[in-house]
């Protein structure tokens, strides 16, 4: 395909690694190929997504990128719903984990060809309350990690900090007591995670079979209720055989709802969202995404 003429950039200035490097030289690239770049930044959270709205509705740019990390990713794309325009990614994040899931390299280069030459694929989304992701919803340890976690953090330590706010949680009892139920049947569970990707927390293989392009999302219902269930599930994450261990239920579903006696802490594509409960279906839009070149 021709190359885009005119790309707006949404730029999260505390987004978690700030990839100045990256940011800086992919920009210059889009630049010397002769393309046009506005660069907008964001000052809060929803400001993505207002920016985003705005941009799409003024119907000037050929794409509109999120600068961020997967939860700025997740607010652009909420304001580009209903809109013809493309969203294209440049992973500023800590796990990135949006960009792990469709090979984007993470050079200034190569970010800089996807956003010009790249392909607008459809992916599905998912809702969460009524609310889109794009990746993932976790209920209970992620939840409780990602909540701790200080942008400041992020930014000194990097993905160490999901290490060390994981480790206090682990051993403080990382288990919640999370009431599931599965297109109707009830169930019990600990720890729950909801993923419309294979990739989880990075480069970790949770859901081999998925596909962000197919409408089909899978709940991991994590059953045991014990340090040591726990080590073995992150030990099966680690191996990428999480889907076939004892004490895990994997589900395809139209309808879960999550609710629990206690608050448990949500994560919602890597950003701390509401406590339970939570009703959790797929989304009935798709969104264009620049994918890199194959």
């Amino acid at each position: 395909m021709s190359g885009r003429k005119r790309i707006d950039i949404i730029v999260n200035p505390a987004a978690g690694s700030r990839n100045d490097g990256l940011f800086d030289g992919a920009v210059r690239q889009i630049h010397d190929k002769g393309a046009f770049v506005r660069c907008f930044e964001t000052v809060g959270p929803g400001h993505a997504t207002e920016l985003a709205a705005k941009c799409a509705q003024e119907a000037y740019t050929d794409v509109i990128v999120a600068a961020g990390g997967d939860g700025t990713i997740n607010e652009v794309a909420r304001g580009l719903l209903g809109h013809p325009t493309p969203l294209g990614v440049l992973p500023l994040g800590t796990a990135n984990v949006l960009a792990i899931e469709l090979g984007q390299k993470l050079r200034a280069r190569s970010v800089a060809d996807t956003l010009l030459h790249g392909d607008a694929k459809l992916i599905g989304t998912g809702l969460v309350n009524g609310d889109l992701f794009l990746l993932m919803v976790g209920a209970g340890f992620d939840g409780e990690v990602v909540g701790a976690i200080k942008p400041s953090m992020k930014r000194r330590v990097g993905k160490f900090a999901f290490v060390l706010e994981g480790l206090k949680a682990f051993l403080k009892g990382p288990e919640y007591p999370i009431s599931v139920v599965v297109d109707g049947e009830p169930q019990d569970a600990a720890w729950v995670v909801v993923t419309n990707a294979r990739h989880y927390a990075g480069p970790f293989v949770l859901a081999p079979t998925a596909d962000i392009a197919d409408p089909h999302l899978q709940a991991f219902i994590f059953q045991k209720h014990s340090r040591l269930a726990f080590a073995g599930y992150f030990l099966g994450l680690a191996l990428g055989r999480v889907d076939r261990m004892p004490g895990v239920q994997v589900s395809q579903f139209q309808k879960l709802e999550l609710s629990s006696v206690m608050p448990v802490p949500v994560e919602v594509d890597g950003d701390a969202y509401q406590n339970l409960p939570l009703t959790i279906s797929q989304g009935t839009q798709f969104l264009r995404l620049v994918v890199p070149e194959a």
